[in-house]
C-alpha cells in the first residue's frame, strides 16, 4: 500500500474497521489476528481504536488488511443490500467457490486469504489496469 495516512484518517479507519468486525460477530482476539497486530496485543487496544482514542499504527500491512476489510464489507453490502444479517452469515459459513469458510480462510492465511475472499465477492478485483 505504502500510503501515508494522517492520524485522523487512521483514527477514523480504526473505528470503521472495528465496527465492521463487530457487525461480523468477530471476537476481539480474532480481530487482532485479522488486523495483523502483534500476538501480545490486548483486546483493550481494540477498544481504543473503536472509540477513536488512538489511531491505527502507520504500518503498511496493517493498513492493507484494513483496506481489504473495507472492500469485503462494501462487496457484501452490494451483494446483500436488503439483508444486513447476510454478511455475518456469509462469512461464517462454508462457501463453495472458496472451498471453505471465508472467515477461517482470512484468519489462517492472512492478507492472501483476505484477497481471495475479496476477489470472490468482487470480480473487479481481478481486472488489470
Amino acid at each position: 500500500m505504502a500510503v501515508e495516512l494522517s492520524e485522523s484518517e487512521r483514527t477514523q479507519l480504526g473505528q470503521v474497521v472495528t465496527d465492521i468486525f463487530n457487525s461480523w460477530g468477530v471476537k476481539d482476539e480474532l480481530q487482532i489476528v485479522l488486523l495483523g497486530l502483534p500476538e501480545k496485543t490486548k483486546p483493550r487496544q481494540l477498544t481504543r481504536f473503536r472509540h477513536g482514542q488512538q489511531p491505527l499504527p502507520q504500518e503498511d500491512e496493517l493498513l492493507d488488511r484494513a483496506k481489504h476489510i473495507l472492500g469485503i464489507q462494501q462487496s457484501l453490502d452490494i451483494m446483500f443490500p436488503l439483508n444486513k444479517n447476510m454478511p455475518n452469515f456469509w462469512l461464517h459459513n462454508r462457501n463453495r467457490s472458496l472451498k471453505g469458510i471465508p472467515l477461517t480462510i482470512m484468519l489462517e492465511t492472512g492478507l492472501i486469504g483476505m484477497g481471495r475472499v475479496w476477489r470472490t465477492l468482487d470480480c473487479t478485483q481481478n481486472w488489470e489496469d
